[in-house]
């Protein structure tokens, strides 16, 4: 495989030549560097690439040339230099056979120990690093060498002091040795080494703190010497210190030495040990022979006993517990301890996971969330839950446990903690509070990622947590409800179960209430219901099929009663009743505007009561703070609904209902300012609320106010907004002195312990704004978010656990659900497997400044000039008060909200284009604004930083050239004068965010300097230059594109230099400058840069060849960088690179490389992977597997098992499934058949982490992680050894229920792509039908309902397919048994509605196939469907089915429909499948009720008026139950909309098949049968005629766009009922109701206008029908006492009819309209529509009078001339028209004899006019050859006979038009190609010209010029037929159709004619011959007579010619004629 993969890419690696020492010491430093660089990554590409003997081949070669670098001292071998050597190392020592290891590694110690230890830092910086790399590879090798090696190390070490990097070094060549070769180090060098290490933890140097704590961990795990209680408390104490570092690499490193040091303590047992003898120390130049090296003899061990530590599970996590929660530890001690936990759980495996959840959960919440010092504080509290969340779900539960571990997990919880709540028993265990919300949480996580797997317990999970709702504490009343949320979600059919038991326990505890035996406990109870009740009814939108009509009615009279009763009560109570009462009209406004309309009055009175203005004495009277509490907390109630009223509702947010909303709004602010004004000092006795004080109340009040402006102004409704409300947003979020802090922030402040507002821990933060989230801001409001979308994210952000752990360190303000329940309102579900913590909201005093904020944001662009000049000069003075200077906290927090509320301001002026009042233009604005983001970008806040400069950006885009200009000017000029680090910093970012955001010309023009500049600045030795430096640099080339191309070459060459430079790397000398690099990575960002370029250079990379080697150099050794996020940005490197110029870069390569980072927990790294085998995949997915082998399919669908939301992993499984689904099908078939059986072994404890690899040469992974290989071994050894067998008895257990789910989606996919060619399947059938079955009767309803959809879609493709074996019989009829059995679930108890539905389509499918035809052979199946219809009920019963009971209302309608639907489909395909009637047939009766009923339900709902002033009152003054059954129109809707159209096709085709029955059934009003003819015209319509055609109307009406009730598929389905619909019987005569008619001719001309010949053809045939059958119609014979015509107004309408097939015709002939346009193309669709709008044209006339008719012919006549006129017509349209045309004029004539003289005159005319026409046009192209002429000269030659033969009686014989005829018909003889056309046509006139006198005055004149035609020797063809010969043929037709004695005179013109035909130069004339005997055998005497009177010679010709055809008689014949024969006397011809 690795010979194929590099020989199809080109890209074999080559050993690279010696290394040339001379000519590296000839080239100058920097290209001694590159090249020394260059040399040894392709010597490592070249050896990565070998296998283990090309490895030991080629040792001395790589001994020998690094060899040469020991003593090299120029270069300096600077990091990718050591990095590079290190892996080649590496490549030989850990393939090969290592003969010359103990070589290498005494050379390399031998060079180390050389000279002082202090001189030659740069060679010994090198030396350790390859030591240490050795010996991580090799060191079991050389363990003999371990001791000298740590001396030599330790020797150097203290001597590293000036140089971080190489003491860093050296600590990490330590815990190198360690790691393989520790247990031969002697204890007192370990000790000393123990020593080093610690003191290197104090070091000022992070690297050099992270690597002595590496070494610490690989001491502790290689040797046995530290397992004592001494030396782990003594780790523990150093592992806390190195916690709370400002650095996250040392958090990481002191968490994985302590989390592997407890997982050692953990498994060591106390026992008398052998403690080896110390070793003797071997000399440093001692020759070792390479043979005994690995065996030294044994060193003599003594017996000592040592007191071993031994930790068990629980011991550990109760030590880690103790460090979490120790009295006094900051946050980030408590995040390095969580990291260890993380860490001490991956090592610990799967099995003993699962194994000790109780044990964990129970350390979680009892230790850690309920320890009194974390819950004495919120801001701990807050942080700990979200710790353990963390832990619980996304570490343990998402990464960890398996589908039955979950489960398994959900009993732990259930019974070991929720059901301990309430105690029942004296000493039972009773949880906390924060225990329970812990637990909650948790099993809130476990439900959802579990799905509908969690069906098995749900009825265990929903007992255990209804009783936990009575909890007191509100926390745990919100968490409980947050899950009790997620299981309805998951098992909706518990929704009103659940409400239902929740509402009574409301019920009860509102008595207990009123009964004024209240207490605390029954406040906090009815909270909590009110809570949990609104919630669950936020679901039922959600999933309406589940929901109860009733319920939600009671729900809002409880509400309105408990608001009405809440006057007459105390205020405590009343409290409690107003906060229960607004908290359900909360959760009932999410049910959407059809419920809410029904009572938006009422609620409208009741807000304005909630919220009145204040009166003038409220300013005068004083009320104490118990009063204004309860007064603040209605308001704040009431504004909650209103909230959730504006968010659900907005479709009924009228500019009146604004109005009032407003005006609440400021009653409401008024209120708040007069609380203000009045200081009201607070009561301690005096509180509603213990947790919450006066403030609170009005903070909460105030964000509630904005909250709901912000939503107004969102929805285009913010006129009426003054412009006070900006003042007092501003002052919320950027006043000085407008904040409170807590006492212990102030106290920290004032002691000079602020850092950072970002990790200040009291969940205020000085009033800083929640919006920042270190390099992200999260998305505005503007922007429209969902729960899954976290906003744009910066590149700067990183994703992975530790990432994610330290992100919660730098949020000062955690949110949670019970700061505002109306988060869990929202109508969304988060399936991206990560908890939103960002989304959680705000505590309220945090809430109100990010409200402020986004209302700031909304109203500022709003304002007028004058007002945005006052209000940012209000800002702008805030931000620079001096009161700040003293307060750097508040100080840093106001300018986060400043930036903040800047930059959204200037992102929605930038972004919103349509809204012409949002502005922001005034030039005294925007140097306001500048002055303030200067501020911001000049700021150390790096975070604040990106905000300024992005927001400069946008800024200098509003402002136009001139001001980007002044900008540029003044950026450039600070960064020359200005040496601060951090302000160049933030100036180059506003560089890059300047030319990003301008672009275009105007940023090109300033490209060259700010170029110049960023190149300049990347070389600044400081790390925070540099790489803000090139983090704009690359801002500037993304968005300079091609403009960049001239300074690429320039850009790259400086990042090789920079990255080969030893001053841009962690590993540099200086401490600060190397702290910062680990902070911010340089080759993390040069990476980011290289891919820019690559961008910019497009196509161009593949012609600029030096270019493109430095690239692949760079990106090549930055992915084998340990830093994960580099690595990412060179994996996008690689995929722009391959895209822009594949042939130049290694593909194979690239996909080797990205299979280790799949399963990688960085997520980043693992999403980079997945996106670059994405990127492949779309191209050639086989080509993928070429490279890396088909192992890789392991790791993918091992991925999607751990991530099954990932769409990237999607994506590639279906990108190949697209490629090879046909090619491959039974492949696919086996693979996903393989998903679906399939297990994983589960991880078990390791030492190390597991790093997945695929060998390259074999093809097939390199089974290292324990899944992969148990996954693998079934996939790629079944039966084998590795097989199923020892995968379970290692604990193995299926695939997730949602990777199964995917794989049979795959499979339907793979079937849907097989629908033509389905025979390559027909051999895999059985094990798609198993698969199917399989599914179908799995526990999980997803699983279930895909499976019964899956055997739809082979039903639907073999259905038609027969057995192969047995050809009379189907394919699948041997599976019918199987297909049943599979059904049957589809029933049970466990079912749903839906799955129940999809069983009865499959029901109604397999009947429908014919796969079994008799009725009596479909068995369960067809019982199935009939059972379904028999459940139906009547009205006002419960529907059951099987054992489906209990459904909900909607469940029921959803169910019916489908049974109905399924009928109906059987029904409109009995028209073509005859054995369907024996189905249909005896249920009919039952089903036609049953459909109208459902479509006349459908009308209601569908039709149902929008809201408005009058629609509320009329609906509310109808019954009760149509009013709820109208507001749940979204929840049903969608079920009719699917069905409707079956069901009006089923009524339709039953219309034709059982007329009467129908009719009776349409009639009901009538209750009688109609008998006689169905199509007997009646004058009212049938009773649901109406509703049938309101529903297609509707239907045609919104069918092209909009609200679509159906698709454009659809259309002619409905037109061709509606054609059924609408006849005479059915619709009477109401459709000719003046309204009706115009609404629906003006329906069918658009249709016609708009819709193509599909939807034509049945609107003709409809057209046709409503003229024929139109009262006026039948009136058109009868006449007044005058004997005039009855003609009346409904002739209108017939012309409107008429003109409706006319505008078909029109559309296709624009002529006929006298249009220039062209026609349409003529196809078989177009000639068919011709001649059926043609032939209704001839049906409609008909129907009108006399009178009208007349005109009617001329207009038909004008119609035909049209397309006479059409060249495109005559080949097919003219001459298919013909018969319309004879049938048109013979209803012409026969009017004649009923008209006058002059009506007959005029009708002669108009005939005449046509004849004459035709002539006309004979005449205009006699001499035309082309195609269209030719044609239409022989269509008008057959008009013409058409016009004459049916005109013939009516045409004078004295016409002129005669000689014309004669003349045209005669001159068309002389074109061949109309000759045979003229004569039939000639022939045709001549045998009827006795018919009329016409027709004989027309043979006269056109016989002699035929005979004169015989003279005329011209060729009429290629046949080579002559004239006279054809003349004579019509001549002898001629005589035959005569009789009597005009025979005779005949021939006697005919038989000279014939004679004269024949030349004597013909050889054959055979012709004259058979002409001459067929006019004897007319008339034998007169062809005697004739012939007597020739001449002699005519005769002797006459004589010659005839015995030429007689044959020659021989003498055989003679002898013949004499034998005697037999002679038959009758014919036996057929």
């Amino acid at each position: 495989m690795n010979e194929v993969s590099n020989l199809s890419n080109g890209f074999a690696p080559v050993l690279p030549s010696p290394l040339d020492m001379s000519k590296l010491e000839s080239l100058t430093v920097d290209k001694q560097i590159f090249y020394l660089f260059s040399w040894l990554s392709d010597l490592h590409h070249y050896l990565q690439t070998l296998d283990n003997d090309g490895a030991t081949m080629h040792q001395m070669f790589v001994k020998t040339e690094l060899g040469k670098l020991i003593p090299c001292s120029s270069p300096i071998l600077t990091r990718p230099i050591r990095n590079l050597a290190g892996r080649c190392y590496i490549d030989i020592f850990l393939k090969g056979d290592r003969k010359t290891l103990f070589d290498v590694i005494n050379d390399l110690l031998d060079a180390l120990n050389a000279g002082k230890a202090d001189k030659n830092i740069d060679s010994k910086f090198y030396l350790v690093h390859v030591i240490g790399d050795v010996f991580a590879t090799a060191g079991d090798s050389i363990m003999s060498m371990a001791a000298h090696a740590v001396l030599s190390l330790m020797r150097v070490l203290k001597y590293s002091s000036n140089n971080a990097g190489y003491r860093a070094a050296i600590f990490y060549a330590i815990s190198q040795v360690f790691s393989l070769s520790g247990s031969f180090v002697d204890e007192n060098l370990a000790r000393d080494m123990w020593k080093q290490a610690r003191h290197g933890i104090s070091d000022k140097s992070m690297i050099v703190r992270s690597a002595s704590l590496d070494c610490l961990r690989e001491i502790v795990k290689s040797c046995s010497y530290f397992d004592n209680t001494s030396d782990l408390d003594n780790l523990k104490s150093i592992v806390t210190k190195a916690f709370d570092s400002t650095h996250a690499s040392v958090r990481k490193s002191a968490a994985v030495c302590w989390a592997s040091s407890l997982s050692v303590a953990s498994v060591i047992t106390t026992s008398v040990v052998e403690i080896p003898a110390k070793k003797q120390k071997r000399p440093v130049h001692a020759n070792i022979d390479e043979e005994g090296a690995g065996t030294p003899p044994p060193p003599q061990p003594f017996k000592r006993v040592v007191q071993h530590v031994t930790y068990t599970f629980a011991d550990v996590l109760k030590v880690l517990a103790g460090a979490y929660t120790k009295p006094g530890v900051s946050a980030r001690v408590r995040a390095g301890v969580v990291e260890t936990y993380t860490e001490f759980f991956f090592i610990c495996g799967t099995v003993e996971i699962e194994s000790q959840y109780l044990v964990i959960i129970k350390n979680f919440l009892d230790d850690l969330l309920s320890d009194q010092h974390i819950t004495n504080n919120r801001f701990k509290k807050l942080l700990s839950q979200r710790h353990v969340q963390f832990l619980l779900n996304e570490i343990i539960g998402q990464q960890l446990l398996g589908e039955n571990g979950r489960l398994n997990a959900v009993k732990i919880i259930v019974h070991e903690f929720l059901k301990n709540y309430p105690v029942v028993l004296k000493d039972q265990y009773e949880p906390s509070k924060y225990a329970l919300t812990g637990a909650v949480s948790s099993l809130k996580f476990l439900v959802e990622s579990l799905g509908s797997a969690i069906v098995s317990m749900h009825n265990v999970v929903r007992d255990a947590l209804l009783p936990i709702l009575q909890h007191p504490n509100y926390t745990v009343q919100i968490a409980t409800s947050s899950c009790i949320r997620a299981l309805i979600l998951q098992v909706p059919s518990q929704l009103v179960v659940i409400a239902t038991a929740i509402m009574n326990s409301l019920n009860r505890e509102i008595a207990v209430l009123k009964s004024r035996r209240t207490s605390p406990d029954v406040a906090g109870r009815c909270t909590g219901y009110a809570s949990s009740l609104a919630i669950v009814i936020g679901i039922t939108n959600m999933r309406p099929q589940y929901a109860s009509l009733d319920l939600t009615s009671r729900v809002f009279s409880l509400a309105t009663s408990i608001l009405k009763a809440s006057a007459n009560v105390d205020v405590l109570v009343s409290t409690t009743q107003i906060q229960v009462a607004w908290t359900l009209i909360s959760g009932l406004m999410s049910l959407g505007p059809n419920f809410v309309k029904l009572h938006l009055s009422q609620l409208l009175l009741l807000w304005k009561a909630a919220l009145p203005k204040p009166l003038s004495k409220d300013s005068v009277m004083d009320k104490n703070s118990l009063e204004y509490s309860f007064l603040l907390h209605v308001r704040e109630c009431a504004l909650s609904s209103v909230l959730a009223f504006l968010q659900f509702n907005s479709k009924l947010l009228t500019s009146d209902v604004s109005k009032r909303l407003f005006v609440m709004l400021q009653n409401t602010t008024a209120f708040l300012n007069l609380v203000l004004a009045k200081d009201v000092v607070e009561d301690p006795n005096m509180r509603l609320s213990q947790s919450l004080h006066l403030v609170d109340y009005e903070m909460m009040v105030r964000s509630r106010v904005f909250q709901c402006y912000i939503m107004l102004i969102d929805m285009h409704h913010g006129e009426g907004l003054q412009a006070d409300i900006i003042t007092s947003a501003v002052s919320i979020f950027a006043d000085p002195e407008n904040y409170t802090s807590p006492l212990s922030t102030t106290i920290a402040a004032s002691a000079g312990n602020y850092e950072s507002v970002w990790e200040v821990a009291d969940n205020y933060a000085y009033g800083v704004c929640s919006k920042v989230s270190e390099f992200n801001t999260v998305t505005y409001q503007f922007e429209k978010s969902s729960l899954d979308d976290e906003g744009e994210r910066s590149w700067l952000s990183t994703d992975s656990y530790t990432s994610r752990i330290e992100q919660m360190l730098h949020e000062p303000v955690i949110g949670s659900m019970e700061h505002d329940y109306i988060y869990l309102l929202q109508q969304t579900e988060s399936r991206s497997g990560v908890v939103p913590w960002q989304h959680y909201p705000k505590a309220a005093a945090t809430a109100v400044v990010d409200y402020a904020i986004e209302l700031f944001i909304l109203l500022l662009p709003l304002q007028t000039d004058k007002i945005q000049q006052s209000v940012l000069e209000q800002v702008a003075s805030f931000i620079s008060s001096s009161s700040l200077q003293r307060d750097p906290g508040r100080k840093a927090a106001v300018t986060a909200n400043v930036a903040v509320a800047i930059a959204g301001t200037l992102k929605l002026v930038s972004t919103v284009k349509h809204n012409p009042r949002v502005h922001l233009n005034d030039e005294f604005v925007l140097s306001v604004i500048m002055e303030m983001l200067r501020i911001v970008v000049y700021t150390n806040d790096h975070y604040l930083k990106v905000i300024g400069a992005d927001a400069v950006g946008r800024l200098c885009v509003i402002g136009g050239t001139q001001f980007t200009n002044a900008q540029v000017k003044y950026v450039v000029d600070e960064i020359v004068k200005n040496r601060d680090p951090g302000a160049r910093a933030g100036l180059t970012l506003a560089l890059g965010s300047i030319h990003q955001h301008v672009g275009g010309m105007a940023a090109g023009f300033h490209l060259k300097t700010i170029t110049s500049i960023l190149l300049s600045l990347s070389n600044d030795p400081h790390p925070m230059v540099h790489f803000w430096a090139l983090r704009a640099l690359s801002i500037v080339t993304d968005s300079a594109g091609l403009t960049f191309t001239s300074h690429a070459s320039t850009t790259i060459n400086m990042l090789s230099k920079l990255y080969l430079s030893d001053t841009h790397n962690e590993e540099c000398a200086s401490v600060v400058s190397s702290n910062l690099e680990a902070e911010y990575s340089t080759a993390w960002v040069i990476a980011h840069c290289i891919d820019a370029v690559i961008g910019a250079l497009g196509p161009d990379l593949q012609e600029s060849p030096k270019n493109r080697d430095i690239i692949t150099l760079l990106i090549r050794e930055i992915s084998n960088e340990s830093y994960p996020f580099a690595v990412v940005e060179a994996i996008r490197c690689y995929q722009h690179a391959i895209l822009f110029a594949p042939q130049y870069f290694d593909t194979a390569g690239f996909c080797l490389k990205l299979v280790k980072y799949i399963n990688s927990p960085v997520k980043d790294l693992s999403d980079a992977a997945i996106n670059g085998y994405y990127q492949l995949a779309k191209t050639d997915m086989n080509a993928v597997f070429a490279y890396t082998g088909r192992g890789l399919e392991s790791y993918f669908w091992l991925a999607f098992d751990m991530t099954p939301w990932h769409e990237g992993l999607r994506g590639i499984i279906l990108s190949w499934l697209s490629q090879t689904g046909v090619t491959e099908s039974q492949l696919w078939v086996g693979r996903c058949q393989a998903i679906l059986v399939k297990t994983i072994a589960r991880r078990r404890k390791q030492r190390g982490k597991p790093i997945a690899n695929l060998d390259r040469n074999s093809g097939e992974p390199d089974l290292v992680d324990e899944e992969v290989a148990g996954f693998a071994s079934v996939e790629f050894g079944p039966g084998g050894p590795t097989g199923d067998t020892q995968a379970k008895a290692e604990g193995s257990e299926p695939l997730k229920w949602q990777t199964r789910v995917f794989a049979l989606q795959c499979m339907i996919e793979m079937l849907q792509m097989n629908k033509s060619v389905p025979g390559n399947l027909v051999p895999k059938i059985g094990d798609i039908i198993r698969s199917a079955f399989s599914a179908s009767t799995s526990s999980v309803l997803e699983m279930r309902l895909v499976g019964v959809r899956l055997l739809d879609d082979i039903l639907q493709i073999f259905g038609k397919i027969p057995d192969p074996e047995f050809e009379e019989s189907a394919l699948l009829e041997q599976f019918q048994a199987q297909i049943a059995s599979a059904l049957t679930p589809a029933f049970s108890v466990d079912s749903s509605p839906e799955l129940a539905s999809e069983a009865i389509n499959v029901c109604a499918d397999f009947i429908g196939s014919g796969i079994v035809k008799d009725v009596s052979r479909m068995g369960r199946i067809l019982k199935l469907l009939v059972g379904a219809l028999e459940s139906c009920p009547a009205e006002g019963d419960e529907i059951t089915m099987g054992d489906l009971k209990n459904l909900s209302a909607n469940a029921q309608i959803m169910v019916k429909l489908a049974m109905l639907s399924a009928w109906a489909e059987l029904q409109v395909e009995s028209n073509d499948h005859k054995f369907l009637l024996d189905v249909t047939s005896p249920h009919v009766k039952q089903l036609a009720p049953l459909w109208l009923t459902a479509l006349k339900e459908f009308a209601q709902l569908r039709f149902e008026p929008e809201a408005g002033t009058g629609s509320i009152s009329t609906m509310l003054s109808g019954p009760l139950e149509t009013a709820y059954s109208v507001g749940s129109k979204d929840g049903i809707l969608q079920y009719y909309e699917q069905s409707w159209l079956k069901i009006v096709e089923a009524i339709a085709t039953l219309i034709d098949q059982e007329p009467e029955l129908v009719i009776a059934s349409l009639d009901e009003r009538r209750g009688t049968t109609i008998r006689g003819d169905a199509d007997e015209t009646t004058d009212e319509p049938t009773a649901f005629f109406f509703v049938l055609f309101g529903i297609c109307f509707e239907a045609l009406v919104k069918a092209p766009g909009g609200d679509m009730m159906a698709s454009k598929s659809d259309m002619p389905a409905i037109l061709n009922a509606l054609k059924k619909i609408m006849r005479p019987s059915v619709c009477g005569i109401s459709i000719y109701q003046e309204a009706v008619f115009a609404e629906t001719i003006d329906l069918f001309d658009r249709t016609i206008l708009t819709e193509g010949y599909d939807c034509q053809a049945p609107l003709i045939e409809i057209l046709e029908t409503m003229c024929v059958n139109h009262p006026s119609a039948k009136r058109k014979f009868e006449t007044d006492i005058h004997g005039n015509e009855i003609v009346d107004d409904g002739l209108n309408q017939m012309f409107e009819l008429l003109r409706g097939v006319i505008l078909v015709l029109t559309q296709l002939y624009p002529a006929i309209a006298d249009s220039p346009a062209n026609p349409e193309p003529i196809t078989a669709d177009v000639v068919t529509i011709t001649k059926q709008a043609m032939n209704a044209l001839k049906t409609m006339m008909e129907s009108f009078p006399f009178s009208v008719r007349l005109d009617l012919y001329a207009s038909y006549l004008h119609v035909f001339s049209c397309l006479l006129d059409t060249p495109a017509c005559q080949a097919a349209v003219v001459p298919a028209l013909l018969p319309n045309l004879k049938a048109i004029l013979k209803n012409v004539v026969s009017s004649c004899n009923e008209t006058d003289a002059e009506t007959f005159g005029q009708i002669l005319q108009e005939i005449r006019s046509f004849f004459a026409l035709l002539i006309s046009k004979l005449e205009q192209m006699g001499l035309a050859r082309h195609a269209e002429g030719i044609a239409l000269r022989r269509n008008c030659l057959l008009c013409i006979v058409v016009v004459i033969a049916s005109c013939e009686t009516i045409l004078s014989a004295s016409d002129p038009l005669i000689e014309d005829c004669c003349s045209v018909i005669v001159d068309s003889f002389n074109t061949p190609e109309v000759a045979t056309v003229a004569s039939q046509c000639a022939q045709s006139l001549l045998i009827t010209s006795s018919r009329s006198s016409f027709t004989q005055m027309l043979g006269r004149q056109l016989l002699p010029q035929l005979v004169s035609l015989v003279t005329k020797d011209v060729y009429l063809s290629d046949s080579g037929e002559e004239m006279s010969k054809l003349v004579c043929d019509i001549l002898v037709a001629f005589i035959k159709s005569l009789d009597g004695d005009r025979v005779a005179p005949a021939m006697a013109v005919c038989i000279p004619v014939i004679l004269f035909s024949v030349k004597e130069e013909d050889i054959d004339s055979s012709q004259q011959r058979k002409q001459l005997l067929a006019l004897a055998e007319v008339d034998r005497l007169s062809f005697k007579s004739v012939v007597s009177k020739l001449s002699i010679q005519q005769r002797l010709q006459l004589e010659r010619l005839l015995r030429q055809g007689a044959p020659a008689r021989t003498q055989r014949d003679d002898d013949l004629s004499l034998t005697p024969s037999i002679q038959l006397k009758t014919s036996f011809a057929f």
